[in-house]
């Protein structure tokens, strides 16, 4: 898996060993949660089926939405503009359970994306639509200390570029990979993942004909362990490391390792919920000419819930690649709040507002590039029996000192329907 890769295992047991070595000696208040959290999430999906036959247990629905709206990053595209643009897919996920510590899964999403004739900053699209889907396949094992599974999956799907180019386009992903967790003792896991990934922007598809969005084609190793310890009654305290190596098929000098060390705490709180993780991260470039980056990534999530109120506020700081001149990362920074109202038991009101900056470090023509984004909606969501329907209407706002600014009203339809 790399050098990088390697360095963060051989580092994550190192850590393990003293960790485990500590909380044998730790006295106080013990937790007597013993279960796996990852086993505990497929128990939770299992009860959610609604068909069941046997040993087999399927989750199916069908949605609507826009295909503008990036839930990654709460945006939506610039690249929507004078067009209907929506999104009809119909998720479904098999269960297979042989025995109670092995369960084996089965994820489909065929989608359907209508994109319509439109004009974009380079003239009127050529295609009204297309098909495309996402596959995945796993294998839970349930064991007494032990959750593991074992994945791959192959993506075909239209997505948004928010950040760098702001532009919609069709990823192509084959991956496979491992993650699980070790229950050392009712206070003590470890976390770990590996996992290798082709990604790939195919000619052929619906891509943006104004940008060169394939240079980021690229497979990806990647390995991650952090190591967790419920210090406190309501808090457990973590360490991590990671490490990723990335190799580029046309832009070959972007080829690159990363490295992250860091840590952070878990607070959880009645219906009150905060993570937050920072560390310092390392992203080394091949070739000796390129700029590299050190320094902060972060990330925060506090989630709560009071009365018929749900607060979710979160805020980032990680990189992202860039096919920018002269720029092979950009340093994102990413804030945003969202407000749920249950106004009835079938009506729940909506609110929220998002904001990201995207910083370049080199100038190009004496500029240093700036983008920033914001979006504010309001919406709804009413659900009846089986069909929920809704939708968010806002603001959207790009600034950037070096390409075109954008704005104007963005709308995100909601349509689920559960057979």
């Amino acid at each position: 898996m790399g050098g990088a890769v390697n360095r963060v295992i051989l580092t994550a047991i190192t850590l393990l060993i003293s960790f485990s070595a500590f909380a044998q000696s730790t006295t106080g208040l013990r937790d007597r949660d013993r279960d796996l959290e990852g086993a505990k999430k497929v128990v939770g999906e299992i009860q959610k089926a609604n068909i069941h036959s046997g040993r087999f247990y399927m989750f199916s629905r069908i949605r609507l939405s826009d295909a503008g709206f990036s839930e990654d990053v709460y945006l939506p595209t610039g690249d929507v503009r004078g067009g209907v643009n929506l999104r009809v897919e119909a998720p479904n996920r098999l269960y297979f359970v042989p025995h109670r510590k092995v369960v084996f899964s089965v994820d489909a999403t065929p989608a359907y994306s209508f994109l319509g004739a439109r004009r974009s900053t380079t003239g009127v699209r050529s295609k009204s639509g297309q098909f495309d889907y996402a596959l995945r396949g796993d294998a839970h094992f349930l064991f007494n200390h032990l959750y593991l599974d074992l994945y791959g999956m192959q993506n075909d799907q239209l997505r948004a570029q928010v950040a760098d180019i702001n532009r919609l386009a069709t990823n192509r992903e084959n991956e496979v990979g491992i993650g699980g967790e070790m229950k050392y003792s009712s206070r003590t896991s470890a976390f770990f993942t590996a996992r290798f990934r082709d990604l790939s922007f195919p000619s052929g598809r619906v891509q943006p004909t104004d940008v060169p969005v394939n240079l980021l084609d690229r497979t990806e190793k990647n390995g991650r362990v952090s190591l967790h310890h419920k210090t406190f009654p309501l808090t457990e305290l973590f360490v991590a490391a990671e490490g990723s190596k990335y190799e580029f098929d046309r832009a070959t000098y972007k080829n690159s390792t990363r490295r992250y060390y860091g840590g952070g705490f878990l607070r959880s709180a009645g219906r009150t919920t905060l993570r937050v993780e920072a560390g310092n991260a390392r992203l080394d470039f091949e070739d000796p000419s390129q700029r590299n980056f050190s320094g902060l990534t972060a990330e925060a999530v506090l989630s709560r819930a009071t009365g018929r109120w749900t607060t979710t506020l979160g805020a980032n700081r990680d990189l992202g690649f860039s096919i920018m001149e002269a720029n092979n990362y950009y340093i994102s920074s990413a804030a945003h709040l969202a407000l749920t109202y249950v106004a009835t038991h079938k009506l729940t009101l909506r609110g929220g507002v998002a904001g990201e900056r995207d910083d370049y470090d080199v100038p190009v023509n004496g500029v240093r590039r700036r983008d920033t984004l914001t979006f504010s909606s309001v919406g709804f969501i009413y659900t009846f029996t089986r069909l929920s329907a809704g939708l968010d209407l806002g603001w959207f706002t790009r600034e950037s000192n070096f390409t075109e600014d954008d704005s104007g009203i963005r709308w995100v339809l909601h349509l689920s329907f559960t057979p």
